[in-house]
């Protein structure tokens, strides 16, 4: 069966029931920032308990769903989904008996950059682990295991090392800062306002399905500025910034910046403001474009059967139309604070969808899925086997034509 317009329809109709979960039990700022790195340029959260177990439930029921199981096409192509996601679960579940469905509560990435080097690094993960996993690993990898007061450690052999603390934290990054976390002497760093741990807490206690804080120590200051000597808007960035963060939430998007100048402060208010108009206009322009589009369908009727379908399908459209696309009047808050030279950012709606756009991304991925599958395939290259080079035979001496 070829896929085509109703195919399509029916594709954007299942994807609906995709989305974020709430966590009843949110990592807390103290638990993220356990064994963070206290001169982190770069820290990284995901809360896997607000993404993973409700899309994998969704995706797991994708075949049963009325707009797909009606379709044979639709139905095999969610089940090879389904296969390509279960093989590695399996695999990992089978090989160290770790779930990464529902085993995974949360993580955060600790990273120090330096320039012209490999970043250092530290992963903290909270779930269920427990040392036998490190074993497991252990005998696939052909490494040690060895112990570190009451915690288990495995050097990887590449300057890297896992280990699992005696409160059962997932510990992945540089050997001796793992060894360093896991001693029983470690004591969490600070997060002090002002620090860069300090603005990662600002991010991560408003409870970020995704979030990550930047600052810029003077070594990448001076390196930002000597590979742009030119006067622009990056550099000037770069000579007054003090840290950054971006973060996700089940129900919007928010952002910080910290300034050094009253000017700059002003500067990034105003592009903040800009940034909130935008996000209204690529809520309402998709869904004005949809309906002008849906309106125009009926002087169709006739004209095409892949237009009369559309027309048979036009509340579905209309259902589309109405989950990925927002009205644009979600809640903003943009809070400049002269005081503390920072720029806080909120924007709120009843889902991420409201606020972020989707509305156009989604669709457009589904329609580049439609035109890749109904695309004729394209054959192979005919090639032609090469033709040998005939050698030539050396020249033979010519028979003498007389007496010397």
């Amino acid at each position: 069966m070829s896929f085509g317009i109703v195919e399509l329809i029916s594709l954007l109709l299942s994807l609906g029931g995709f989305g974020l979960s709430p966590n009843p039990k949110p990592p807390t700022v103290d638990a993220s920032l356990e064994y963070g790195l206290v001169d982190a340029d770069v820290v990284a959260h995901f809360d896997a308990v607000s993404v993973v177990p409700g899309n994998y439930k969704v995706l797991s029921e994708l075949p049963n769903q009325p707009s797909i199981k009606s379709n044979p096409e639709l139905v095999k192509m969610a089940r090879q989904l389904i296969n390509e996601v279960e093989g590695p679960r399996a695999f990992a579940k089978s090989m160290v008996g770790f779930d990464p469905v529902t085993d995974l509560s949360d993580l955060t990435a600790f990273a120090t950059i330096v320039p012209h080097s490999q970043p250092t690094f530290i992963v903290v993960a909270h779930g269920k682990f427990d040392a036998t996993m490190l074993d497991k690993i252990s005998k696939l990898t052909n490494k040690q295991v060895t112990k570190v007061g009451a915690a288990s450690v495995l050097e990887m052999g590449d300057g890297n090392a896992v280990a699992i603390t005696k409160s059962g934290a997932l510990l992945a990054g540089a050997v001796a800062l793992v060894k360093e976390r896991v001693a029983d002497t470690w004591k969490a760093p600070s997060h002090a306002a002002g620090t860069s741990l300090g603005q990662a807490a600002d991010m991560l206690a408003g409870h970020p399905v995704f979030g990550v804080s930047m600052t810029m120590s003077q070594t990448m200051r001076n390196e930002v500025l000597k590979m742009h000597p030119d006067q622009n808007f990056l550099t000037d960035l770069a000579k007054r910034g003090k840290g950054t963060s971006f973060a996700i939430y089940r129900d919007g998007i928010g952002w910080t910046w910290s300034d050094t100048t009253p000017a700059g402060l002003d500067q990034m208010a105003s592009l903040s403001d800009g940034m909130v108009d935008l996000l209204r206009s690529a809520q309402i322009a998709p869904r004005g474009f949809a309906k002008i589009a849906l309106a125009a369908l009926d002087s169709y009727k006739g004209v095409n059967p892949q237009i009369d379908a559309l027309i048979a399908r036009k509340a579905d459209l209309n259902k589309i139309v109405a989950s990925y696309s927002g009205d644009g009047q979600f809640k903003s808050k943009v809070d400049k604070d002269p005081k503390a030279m920072r720029v806080t950012v909120r924007l709120t709606g009843k889902s991420l969808s409201e606020v972020v756009p989707v509305g156009v991304v989604i669709p457009m991925m589904a329609f580049g899925f439609f035109v890749q599958r109904s695309a004729p395939p394209v054959a192979p290259p005919i090639s032609t086997p090469a033709t040998r080079p005939v050698p030539s035979k050396p020249a033979q001496p010519l028979p003498p034509t007389g007496k010397h």
